[in-house]
């Protein structure tokens, strides 16, 4: 009778055992990017090139010091040539990706004009 007793014990400490060693995975997944609004007509002179003036230039920090340089006739191509835009997949866009909400640089501008760099992005980042 104790053998039962004692084996049916064992039976159960190792059944706590394993179960007390599983361990619950939990998975982040990333925010998505905006929707894509191909609606809009964007220029970047008119529309992406005043967002840049008014929230990058302000402490001198994206005006030739620190890459990518987005003072008015430089930034199309210190973003394009820079590897800053990614027109296969806008949303992985280095510019969008630390602009948008949650990015390294998304208190000095808002969502909505991240979105607008996306957008433009997604349009092909035309220099126009």
């Amino acid at each position: 009778m104790q053998k039962k007793i004692f084996g049916g014990l064992i039976v159960f400490l190792i059944g706590m055992f394993i179960f007390a060693s599983c361990a619950k995975d939990t998975v982040q997944y990333e925010q998505s990017a905006a929707p894509i609004d191909t609606t809009l007509k964007l220029s970047f002179k008119d529309t992406i090139q005043p967002i840049f003036t008014a929230s990058c230039l302000g402490s001198s920090c994206h005006a030739g010091t620190i890459p990518p340089d987005l003072s008015v006739g430089k930034a199309y191509n210190s973003l394009t040539t820079g590897g800053f835009v990614n027109t296969a997949n806008p949303p992985k866009s280095e510019i969008y990706l630390i602009m948008k909400p949650g990015g390294g640089m998304s208190q000095h501008c808002t969502e909505a004009e991240a979105n607008l760099v996306l957008n433009w992005i997604a349009q092909g980042a035309k220099d126009n």
